[in-house]
This record gives C-alpha cells, structure tokens and sequence, in this order.
C-alpha cells in the first residue's frame, strides 16, 4: 500500500487507486474513484475543474456547493456524483466506501475504504467537539488513518468552546449596545454559519452578510436548521439596518486590508469605522492577535475553529487505534513525531507541498471558494473561484 501527494491525496491498494481532495490539475482519469471531504477551495478545486463524467463521491450539500461554482464558472453540471452520507456509502465488487460526519462545516465527511485487505479512514479537515452548528466528529473503525494535521502542533490548544463563544458574545453585546459598528471575520464556508446563528440567536441582534455569505447560510437551511435573521449586505432591508446602528457584518477574510476599519466603513457606507474582530483557531497563538492588529488595525481575535485542536487530533487517533497514521495538511511533520512518542502508534507524515506550513500561514490564504474581493468595490458580489 502506498500513501503520497499529487495534486491530492493518492492512496494505492490491492491494484486500486483512490484520488481524495483533488487540487487543480489532478489526474482523475487514472483513479478508480475520487472523494470529496468538504467544500472548502483546499479540498474541492480540482473538482471545480473536472470534466462532468468523472466519478466522485461526496455529500450532498458539497456536491451543491461544487455545482453553484461550476455555474458561475460555466461548467457543465457534475452528473456521475455518488452522493453519501454519514454512515452511508456504497459497494463495488473491488471496495467498499463507507462515510463518516466530520463535525468541519455543513457537508463535511470523512470516509473508510475497504480494500479486503485493509481499512482505511481518512479524515479531511474535522473538528472533535461539538459547535453550534455541528455535531461531533465520528470515529472511525480502520487499521490506517490519515488524519488532517492542520493544528497539529502543541501552541495550537483552544480553550473550551463554551468560553470562547461567550467572549465573542460579551464582546459583540458591548459594542451593539454601544452604538459601535461590528465586523466579525471568518470562513464563509463553516464558520460563518456558526456566526450566524451565535449573533443572531445568542444576541438577538441582526446580521449582515456579502452573497456568498448569504447563499451558504441557505443552503444550510435548507439541508439543516435555521440560522436566524439574517440579511444581504446589498439589500433594502440591510440599508436600513445600518442606518439603525445596531446590527453585526460578518465577513471573509479575503475583506482584510490595512487601515481595514476605516476602508470597511467606506466601502460600506457604515456611518463611523467598525470595530473590526476576527474568529479563527490561528488567534491561539499568541503573537497572532499582534501581528494581525499591526498589519490591518483589527480590535479584537478569538480562537474559534473548525478545526481539532492538537490535543483533540491526540484524542481522536486515541479513540481509533489504528496501526499506523499518515499525517498530512498544516504541521504533519510534527503531529506524526508526537503521536508516535505519545500513543506509541506507527505514524508518518505525508508531505503537502501545496498548502503553507504554520509559520508561513497569511490570513488571506483561507480554505474557501471566493476570489479576493475589491473592497474599493463592495457592490460587486463575491465571485466563487
């Protein structure tokens, strides 16, 4: 069996091959399937490129995802889709593709493979804690595991979920009431759904989004549950909203610029610069917050994510006990080192040439569809890339 990098994630096994997460320019035609773990551009570009014939397995709501960009990038519609879902999958007289829940974002999967000879589960991106808009990540039975490494170094410990999402409450309270216009930052696919529903529900207050924003949060409805009130950037309703004063304005990262509350409030039209605070698990590093508030003047950085941490990606290998694990995507070099000294399982890093390490890590490499926005020009609505 062998496990390696070329534009995504090759395993080959008992005269099969499987394509996982293929980048661009991946070699589909070889593979005997391709599987998609979620939607983000990091797991889901090849796909975006792919000719229409071409096999993948994949959630529904990924599969939608990939749909709405290929339109807007006039592609024909993917019709051989395998859609799977958790603990659902389907059997060849070669294999056996089982799909587990990834607690990542809305259409996240990890899948087992079963060759006869070996079972391999491969995770994608997970996250190994409950969220406010996912559940869980599943564990899964196989003797080889390819785990995702993205926080896979010992800086990388967030604190509870339930702490972090009352700061981010208290924090967006204080500055609602106050008058104060608020820009939250994250992912605008996982997190922002999260965000929704914690301003909108939690605060009682209305949220306003960009397109793209908007149209994840309803295909999450519609697969899902409701998200709460929450209203496009371009509309009426928004207009009015704004000139309230009391509302919270999520947006993706791509959105950042130095000097980037006073730019916001221009290209927004917001009445006085926002205070500007971004979500993601890189603010548990210390430096983080600095060196983002030195680069784009932000106010505040908390380490929410939709990741597993390095103690839960500990936690999960624990719980499936596999024989040997592959690390791959963020810090795997490490991550493989301290699963062998501290679970004592065979581990080994597969090399991602494609993806920045950690110390090289720049807010505006985020792992979703969206071309970087203009933000001279906030009426233009957010391509997908």
């Amino acid at each position: 069996m062998r496990v390696y990098y070329d534009k995504g994630l090759i395993i080959e096994a008992e005269g099969l091959k499987f394509l996982l997460d293929p980048r661009s320019r991946a070699d589909f035609h070889s593979a005997n399937l391709v599987l998609v773990s979620h939607g983000h551009s990091d797991h889901i570009s090849g796909l975006i490129e792919a000719s229409e014939n071409v096999r993948v397995g994949a959630s529904n709501i990924t599969h939608e995802i990939a749909r709405l960009v290929r339109v807007e990038r006039d592609r024909r519609f993917l019709g051989n889709t395998v859609l799977m879902d958790r603990k659902h999958g389907f059997r060849t007289d070669k294999y056996n593709v089982l799909a587990y829940d990834a607690g990542h974002c809305m259409g996240s999967l990890q899948f087992k493979i079963d060759t006869g000879e070996h079972l391999i589960g491969y995770t994608g991106d997970l996250n190994f804690c409950e969220s406010i808009t996912e559940r869980k990540a599943d564990v899964m039975d196989c003797d080889v595991l390819l785990i995702e490494a993205t926080f896979g170094s010992e800086e990388y410990v967030f604190p509870e979920r339930e702490e972090i999402i009352s700061e981010i409450l208290a924090y967006a309270e204080k500055n609602v009431s106050d008058g104060v216009p608020l820009v939250l930052i994250g992912y605008s696919l996982g997190k922002c759904q999260e965000l929704t529903s914690l301003i909108s529900k939690g605060l009682g207050c209305d949220v306003l989004a960009p397109k793209q924003i908007f149209e994840f949060n309803r295909i999450f409805e519609r697969y899902k549950t409701g998200l709460g009130k929450y209203f496009e950037i371009e509309s009426e309703e928004a207009r009015e909203i704004i000139e309230g004063n009391k509302y919270v304005l999520l947006l993706p990262p791509s959105y950042l610029g130095r000097n980037a509350p006073e730019k916001l409030a221009k290209a927004f039209n917001l009445p006085k610069p926002p205070k500007v605070a971004i979500c993601t698990g890189w603010a548990a590093k210390n430096s983080f917050f600095f060196s983002m508030q030195q680069a784009y003047n932000i106010d505040a950085a908390f380490p929410l994510s939709s990741h597993a941490d390095f103690s839960q990606l500990l936690e999960y290998v624990s719980a499936v006990e596999p024989s040997i694990v592959y690390t791959t995507f963020g810090n795997p070099v490490n991550l493989a080192k301290q699963i062998k000294k501290r679970l004592k399982i065979k581990a080994q890093p597969v090399v991602n040439k494609m993806q920045q390490a950690l110390e090289t890590y720049s807010i505006n490499q985020e792992p979703q569809i969206t071309l970087k926005t203009d933000i001279n020009k906030p009426k233009t609505p957010e391509k997908a890339a």
